[in-house]
Formats: C-alpha cells, structure tokens, sequence
C-alpha cells in the first residue's frame, strides 16, 4: 500500500530519527533514501576486506545521558552496545602527548598543573560551565507552562548561546594558550573558536566530561541499522536505492512524493531530511513560497566540509607505537591559522585528527588488522573538478599524509594495505550537501539557537530535519532534530488523521 501517516525523505540520522520516533508514537512511516545504505554520513563501507567508519570518533553521554535518552525515544536503546572510551581524547600538544580524563575533577587539576598562573580563572570556568550545564537543563528539559520558572536558573545559558566558544572561556581572565589548548577539539564542529558558536562547543562538552565519552560497538552503521530496524518492526518501510524526485502539493499542502522512477507515494506529512537547498529547489520547483524560501537559504553561511583518509594496516596500531583512541595531532597552536592554512589547502601545515578504531572497537576488524583514520578540515573549492587532475591531487595529498605518519611513527608506510581518501567532492556526491558540508550551515552564533533555520518549513505540512536546521549538526543534534520534530508532527496529526491501514498490535496512542 502506497499510503503512510509520514514519508521522510532521506536516511540520514535526522530523516531516521524522525521515522523511529513516528514509529515507537504508533505512525506508519517510509523513508526513501537514493544511495545503498542507510545513516548518511552513520555508515560504514569495505575495502580490501577491512570495514571502515566512515564518520564516527565519539559521542557524549550514550548510557544514561542525554544520547541514551534518545535511543530510547526511538525504541533503539536495546540493541546499542555502548563502548565507553578511555579518553575523550588525547592531543599532540608542545612535543608531548597529553590525555584527556574522563572523570571532570581529574580533568581540572590538568589543566591546574599545566597553567599554574591561571588556577583561580579556572574555577571560575568551570564554576560558569557548570551554570550553563544547569540553565541548559532547565530551560530545555521543562514543559512549556513551567518554562518562565526555568528561565530564572537560565541566565549563564542564555548569555553563552550570544558568544563565541572563545569569548566565553576568556571572559574569565583565561590566557590565549590556555583558550587554544583547552578548546582543541574545535575542528569537530567546522571552525575555529573565535567564529564557533559557544552553544555548539559547551553542550558536546557536557556529554563528553559529564556524561562519558562512548563509541558503538560496530561503529556508526550499527546505529543506523538499529533506527532502520526499529521503523520495520513498525510496519514501516525503508526504501534504498529510491531517489525523490518532486514533492506533490494538494492544496498547497505536502501530500506525498513522486519518486526518480515515477512510482507516486501519498502521507498525510512529509519530512525532508536532505538539504533545504534540493528540498526547495528541485523537489518544490512549482512553488512559489518554495522559491522564496530557497533565495533564503542560499544566502546563509554553508559549513565546512572534510577530508578523511581512511587506513587499513597489517598490523594493529599499537604495533607502531599508536595507543590513543582519539588524537589531535597540534602543528599549529593557532586556531585561527590552522583554519586558514586548511581552507587554503596548506593540508601540512595545520591540525589532523587521527583515531584508532581498534582501540575503541577491537570487534570491529579482524584481530591482526588495523584500522586508523585521519582527519582535518577542508572545503570543495580546493578539490579540481577535472577528473585526471582530480585523481593525481587525491595520491599527492594520500603520499603526503602517509610521509608524515611515517615521520610519527616509523615502519607505517610499510604496513598499509589500503589508502582511501575521502575528499568534499566525495562528500557531495554521497549525500548531495552543497559544498560537501557535514555540519549543515556553519555553527556561527548568527547561525546557533533559535537563529538556526526551523523545522517548520515554508510549505503547510512539510518539516525539514538534519544538520541544517534546529538544534544543529553532529550526531547529537541531527537526531534530536528529528525527534523534536516528530514530537510536534504527531501533535498536529493526532489520531484524527491517521492513514487508512490496518492497526497493528505494535502501534501506540500518539501523543496528541
């Protein structure tokens, strides 16, 4: 039947989440994703037998925290095998590698045993950390009629969410080395401190030093797996390889999808968990708000995109003398022009973040193997279009790295067995994201909160999901996107509108 409370389009995590959400409410859903796998950027691919990840190093909180809690909103909890990390992270810093604690207390008396001078100012960081982790709670875990009650717990929260990560650690007397070290992790969240919004850097930093810092056992596509999983035992339907083609509107109103093959699918809600550029332009050609919207859009600031070079050793990394899950591998003490260097295409000369998949997940691979991946920022206009110049700059770039990790640790080169680089351009072409961003639109404060683009679209009962809109990119936020919105979707529908299909005993009352 070609009839469905909800369609989402996109398997991404936000277009997943949404469907897993709508499913454990008692909707019937379908999502129709164009590429092979389901997860977006949450998946995995093979090469010569090893399994690569293509994008996951971490997230916060994924037991009893604020990620666990959304695994259970989506009926998932139950088939994620969280894998807590040793460290958050670890970092190349001054010619010595550092690890990160998990634990908080231990973390601080780091960072006093490093900056002496700044102990005092310290405190007080965290001291204002710990406000806006309570006024983040407050104002985000009360229903609306208590909400104004929270507002008054609120106060650090909201003046954080008008700076950026760096105006927020200086204000507190803090050195310039201090802010650098401190907010090293930056390059996970598309720019540097001075441009990022404050929201974007402390609410990960909760997860990762409140909550715990985990992986997945079987990497990101288990994830994805588990949100497909959970929409089918639903009677709901995940369609591969099914490209949208158009949006149809009845009455000015989302009523269903024509897919690239013609086949015509009706719901009484679609959701668009791709770009609000494909969505607005060539799903919604005809419509008139639609290309107001799309004007709109165009003119926001798009993020980063990423390269990532992808290892397969005959050896398992500690072999080579690399221990650490997560590290930040600091050249460049300043962010600022770490961030030009990249954007510029100075690959060597700026910060690369390496992880160790065996060590967060030694399942994950055959014992014998290894798996590590490198990292850094990047942009499409460094990647020639040309194919032939295209392929050359790829091994140019692929021999520099390998060069420099032989540096790092000698006898590397000779233990690799596959050498993968994933370019923007290779970002774009599987998700379609202009620029090959994987952030959505840059995480400025311009850009951050309530500024960010809505989930409520232009077009009466289409909603859009992702990194582009309302909370923001990364794991966390795509997929509270997604059940945010499914939570104000099933508000709308009620049960008044539920498609005419047959009750089955996994459907639930919807919230109403």
């Amino acid at each position: 039947m070609n009839q469905y409370d909800v369609i989402v389009i996109g398997a991404g995590l936000g277009g997943l989440s949404c469907a897993a959400r709508l499913s454990a409410l008692g909707y019937r859903t379908a999502v129709f994703e164009s590429h092979t796998l389901a997860g977006g950027f949450a998946t995995e691919f093979t090469r010569k037998g090893y399994t690569f990840d293509v994008s996951l190093h971490g997230v916060g909180g994924l037991e009893e925290g604020s990620f666990g809690r959304m695994l259970k909103d989506c009926h998932v909890d139950q088939q994620i095998v969280p894998l807590r990390k040793k460290h958050p992270y670890s970092i190349r810093w001054e010619g010595q590698i550092i690890d990160i604690p998990s634990d908080v207390q231990e973390y601080v008396q780091l960072l006093k045993g490093m900056f002496p001078a700044e102990v005092a100012a310290i405190d007080k960081l965290f001291a204002g950390i710990r406000r806006f982790e309570t006024g983040f709670t407050a104002f985000s875990s009360l229903t609306s009629w208590r909400k104004l009650a929270g507002l008054f717990k609120a106060g650090t929260f909201f003046r954080w969410t008008k700076m950026t990560t760096w105006e927020a650690v200086s204000q507190f007397g803090l050195s310039d080395r201090f802010t650098e070290f401190f907010t090293a992790l930056w390059p996970y969240y598309g720019l540097p401190p001075k441009r990022l919004a404050a929201l974007y850097f402390f609410i990960p930093w909760i997860g990762y030093h409140l909550e715990g810092t985990y992986y997945i056992q079987g990497g990101a596509q288990a994830l994805s797996n588990a949100l497909v999983e959970a929409i089918q035992s639903a009677e709901g339907e995940v369609h591969l390889r099914s490209q949208v083609s158009e949006i149809i509107l009845e009455r000015g109103k989302a009523a269903g999808v024509r897919l690239k093959k013609g086949d015509v699918y009706k719901a009484n809600w679609v959701v668009s968990g791709i770009s609000p550029h494909h969505t607005y332009g060539r799903l919604l050609e005809s419509h008139n708000a639609a290309r107001r919207e799309l004007e709109a859009v165009t003119r926001l600031e798009t993020g980063t995109s990423l390269t990532q070079l992808y290892l397969g050793l005959s050896c398992e990394p500690h072999e080579l003398g690399i221990s650490e899950e997560d590290l930040i591998l600091c050249n460049e003490p300043d962010s600022e022009t770490d961030y030009e260097v990249m954007m510029s295409g100075e690959y060597m000369k700026g910060n690369w973040m390496l992880t160790n998949y065996n060590a967060m997940d030694p399942t994950l691979n055959e014992a014998g193997k290894g798996v590590i991946a490198v990292t850094f920022l990047d942009r499409l206009e460094n990647w020639p279009s040309a194919r032939p110049e295209y392929k050359a700059k790829k091994k140019a770039v692929t021999q520099q790295i390998l060069e420099c990790l032989e540096q790092l640790y000698p006898g590397f080169s000779s233990k690799v067995v596959v050498a993968e680089l994933g370019t923007p351009r290779t970002m774009q072409r599987y998700t379609a994201n202009p620029g090959g961003a994987v952030y959505g639109y840059a995480q400025t404060v311009r850009q951050s909160g309530i500024h960010r683009l809505k989930r409520k679209s232009a077009v009466d009962r289409l909603s859009l999901v992702g990194a582009w809109t309302q909370p923001g990119g990364g794991f966390q936020g795509a997929m509270n996107s997604g059940i945010m919105e499914a939570d104000r979707i099933a508000a709308k529908l009620g049960k008044a509108e539920r498609a005419s299909i047959s009750t089955h005993e996994t459907y639930q009352t919807p919230r109403t």
